[in-house]
């Protein structure tokens, strides 16, 4: 009975806490997290999730528009692959570069690149007072273990690296067909071949486009995929109550080389508390991290 406690105490915290990213039955929180826009003009409904993760025309036009600098009109900014490689033989301006990178990403995505992604915590995991009776009762199934190693293999702490696609990652950890909007690129700056750029924090953000931060990567989790998770380990015996994750700090560099873009890499920091329900009792917790991804020699 107590290897069987243990298994779930660690569970749920496992889960609990796997605001770094991860994979997405009937309702059972209590306490329904809305999302909080930052951006107020950025869409909600279902036709800008569809925006999201469908390719940009511009990368359906690449292959046979010309790549000719003078055939392009740089003032214009349109889904032209023909204008964004155009531009991209010169220093772009954020509209420019906005409509550059949704069409190449779209095209890189779909080509091969190395990644390289570390999650490492800030403050380790804490539920207060039954931090010390968790680790404890961890400890009975493996000595070496605690809440923030437990966590951590599900949270992402650590290194993830490889090849793509011969090595796939999780389809959250992999360069994405982006969807930004000009307003979205905050501090935008170039100097030497790389654009910089920070986006809005985001408070529980939700895949469905509307923020930012989703519009650029996939890689954060939802408090429905922890609660999914939760659900689909814990049988009933754990409950999420509520979940409260801010990303913050997110920062975004872009290499562009010969009209295409060869590197990017993004970071942010995140904090999470949320509430469990274990056996007869509620259990809160916390935690925060920083994470950092990177894609290298990409060739599409």
């Amino acid at each position: 009975m107590k290897k069987i406690l243990a298994v779930l105490l660690a569970a749920s915290m496992l889960f609990a806490f796997a605001a770094c990213g991860g994979n997405d039955d009937e309702a059972t929180t209590t306490a329904p997290v809305t999302e909080e826009e930052v951006v107020t003009d950025a869409p909600t409904d279902e036709a800008t999730e569809a925006a999201t993760d469908a390719p940009v025309d511009a990368s359906e036009a690449a292959t046979d528009a010309p790549a000719d600098p003078s055939a392009a009109d740089p003032s214009a900014v349109d889904a032209s692959a023909a204008e964004t490689t155009a531009v991209a033989d010169k220093e772009m301006t954020q509209a420019e570069f906005v409509a550059f990178l949704n069409a190449e990403t779209a095209k890189a995505a779909k080509g091969s690149y190395n990644f390289n992604r570390t999650c490492s915590y800030t403050d380790e995991i804490d539920v207060g007072d039954s931090t010390e009776a968790l680790n404890k009762v961890i400890a009975m199934v493996d000595k070496n273990s605690n809440i923030s190693t437990v966590v951590g293999g599900f949270l992402g702490i650590g290194t993830k690296k490889g090849a793509f696609p011969k090595d796939k990652p999780d389809e959250d950890y992999q360069l994405k067909a982006t969807s930004l909007k000009e307003a979205d690129l905050q501090n935008f700056s170039y100097a030497d071949g790389v654009y910089s750029f920070t986006l809005a924090n985001a408070a529980n953000p939700k895949k469905t486009g509307a923020t930012p931060l989703h519009r650029f990567t996939n890689d954060f989790i939802t408090h429905e995929e922890v609660d999914e998770s939760i659900k689909d380990t814990a049988k009933g015996l754990i409950t999420l109550n509520s979940t409260n994750v801010d990303y913050t700090n997110i920062k975004v560099s872009v290499t562009v080389e010969g009209g295409k873009i060869v590197k990017m890499t993004y970071q942010y920091n995140f904090a999470a508390t949320l509430q469990v329900k274990i056996l007869v009792g509620n259990v809160d917790g916390d935690g925060a991290a920083i994470t950092k991804g990177e894609y290298t020699n990409i060739k599409y």
